[in-house]
């Protein structure tokens, strides 16, 4: 060791570690008022947020119907068969029997259903006919001789 570094602070690299280590705060009295109060501050801004949210969801609920009845009959099966498309199975079945929903949105999905399982047999021949291809090279790599 030289003169110029003090041997105190000069020691092991992990004893440097633990002095650079911030130590942790003391659990006090004030501090867990501090987190009581913090959390309640959270608390009340996530519940605002909800509320806020829950209100939005209920005004759009509200007004739905009024909106559906003041639509033209040509936007009228578009909105009910994006509507459809996009909620679940149980949801689409009670979306269906609304008494403004005109019956050619089921003939839309026969026809979004048939574009879909083609578009989905196209890709299972695609992957197939990867595979196939990867298959064959691994095999052509295997029968070739190493050099």
């Amino acid at each position: 060791m030289t003169k110029f570094l003090n041997p105190a602070l000069a020691a092991s690299k992990a004893s440097r570690k633990k002095r650079q280590q911030a130590e942790e705060t003391p659990d006090t009295a004030a501090t867990a008022r501090a987190m009581a109060t913090l959390r309640r501050s959270l608390n009340k801004q996530v519940k605002k947020a909800d509320n806020e949210e829950r209100l939005r969801d209920k005004a759009i609920g509200d007004t739905m119907p009024d909106f559906i009845a003041a639509m033209d009959e040509e936007v009228l099966a578009p909105f009910f068969f994006s509507l459809e498309r996009l909620a679940t199975a149980p949801n689409r079945r009670r979306i269906a029997s609304h008494p403004l929903r005109p019956e050619i949105v089921d003939e839309m999905h026969a026809e979004a259903d048939e574009e879909e399982a083609a578009e989905a047999e196209e890709a299972a021949k695609a992957n197939a006919a990867t595979r196939k291809a990867e298959t064959a090279k691994a095999s052509a790599q295997e029968a070739s001789p190493e050099a």
